[in-house]
């Protein structure tokens, strides 16, 4: 892995795999795991995390598109890393959605990221990197926003509960 793989290149290089674009890799990651594997083995800066996570555009982006349902498909995708031994100090989640519509599509990501877990791991600390890319014209481009949370369970999980209900009711469409 090059040394200068930032957790940005890695949450961009996967969402671009998610929309099936071309991608540059970065390294040779074929599935999930071998991305939070790699999440894992570089230091995470936490600089410029100021925003709390309720104050992320992006994730008002995300909920707002799923609530307006202007788009011809939309497919979501999850990871977690809970039950293995080596996780039992830090954890990461990734979450995606991927809308399209004729010839746009955009993209949603989100890394979470906790740094030390607490006995109730739901009651943890921790960030939010969420990345952006919109593809129209043959062109992409990627965006980035950072937030922070001090308890996943008030500050983050109602936000991942509401855009799986979301989702949902846009599958029964």
């Amino acid at each position: 892995m090059p040394s200068k793989l930032t957790v940005e290149d890695i949450l961009s290089d996967e969402l671009k795999r998610e929309m099936n674009l071309d991608t540059e890799t970065f390294a040779v990651i074929d599935d999930w795991d071998s991305v939070m594997n790699s999440v894992y083995q570089m230091p995470i800066e936490y600089a410029g995390y100021t925003n709390r996570v309720g104050e992320m555009k992006l994730l008002k982006e995300m909920v707002d598109s799923l609530e307006a349902a202007d788009f011809d498909q939309v497919k979501r995708s999850e990871s977690r890393k809970k039950q293995l031994a080596q996780f039992k100090t830090t954890l990461s989640m990734y979450y995606n959605v991927v809308f399209t519509k004729e010839k746009k599509k955009i993209g949603y990501g989100a890394l979470i990221h906790f740094p030390k877990l607490k006995s109730d791991p739901d009651r943890s600390a921790g960030i939010v990197l969420a990345a952006k890319i919109v593809v129209e014209g043959g062109k992409h481009k990627v965006s980035f926003e950072r937030g922070k949370f001090n308890d996943f369970l008030v500050e983050v999980k109602p936000y991942i509960n509401l855009l799986g209900d979301l989702y949902r009711q846009t599958r029964k469409m």
